[in-house]
């Protein structure tokens, strides 16, 4: 649980109060620059010296130094020559090669393993660093807009990954797409202007005016079965 979180960069700032990030894959909903990103960077106290952030509080068995309980996928990452494997492994002190040789059947990175980062594409580097994090077995996965980059199957393979992770850890994921995140999430937080709207809510309770008012534009959700569709009302 995170009681206070509160992020001043001047003319922006975030308030956060009373979130609750147990398991499950939790999403984070919101407009560009709607402080989604800068609740993660507050979330892990990342950030630089004209970020203040003050009064936050870490509660349970999470409890402990962000850099053993936290993974965090940001926006953008530099691009370096180092190749496959190493990227993979850089960050993680496991010597496991059976999870190694998992992760790289199941992001499907076989043919990429004796390449350098810096010849990938930008959804072949979105499945590089989603392994990378899934080797650090670290107790909470953080992601930032991850379907961005990818196409249709590997959105779906992505989140599929996540909402496996979800099943044993707390998975917070920042996204654009809401008809993908409502597909998927256990809870969605909506943040607007600094201030969260909505909190932990479960998907099937989203409404159209719920998402409208987070987005400032009509915006009509349609359910069938298990598929979620949003689109703008006067279309």
């Amino acid at each position: 649980m995170i009681e206070k979180l509160k992020m001043d960069y001047g003319k922006f700032q975030l308030h956060a109060e009373g979130l609750k990030f147990g398991k499950g894959l939790h999403v984070v909903l919101g407009p560009n620059g709607s402080g989604k990103s800068s609740m993660m960077k507050g979330i892990i106290g990342y950030g630089d010296d004209s970020i203040k952030v003050r009064d936050i509080y870490y509660q349970g068995e999470h409890a402990g130094p962000a850099g053993r309980i936290f993974s965090y996928l940001p926006q953008s990452n530099p691009v370096f020559r180092i190749d496959v494997e190493a990227y993979i492994k850089l960050t993680t002190d496991c010597e496991d090669s059976k999870l190694y040789n998992d992760l790289i059947e199941m992001f499907e990175l076989k043919s990429l393993a004796g390449q350098t980062i810096e010849e990938l594409s930008g959804g072949e580097f979105k499945r590089v660093q989603c392994a990378q994090i899934a080797m650090e077995q670290k107790k909470i996965i953080m992601l930032d807009e991850v379907e961005q980059g990818l196409d249709l199957k590997y959105q779906h393979q992505i989140l599929k990954w996540m909402k496996s992770e979800a099943g044993k850890k707390a998975v917070i994921a920042n996204m654009h797409d809401a008809a993908l995140a409502m597909t998927y999430a256990d809870t969605v937080t909506m943040i607007k202007d600094g201030k969260v709207i909505e909190a932990g809510v479960s998907p099937h309770a989203i409404t159209s005016a719920m998402l409208s008012e987070c987005y400032s534009i009509p915006l009509t959700i349609e359910r069938r079965q298990n598929s979620i569709a949003v689109f703008h009302t006067p279309l």
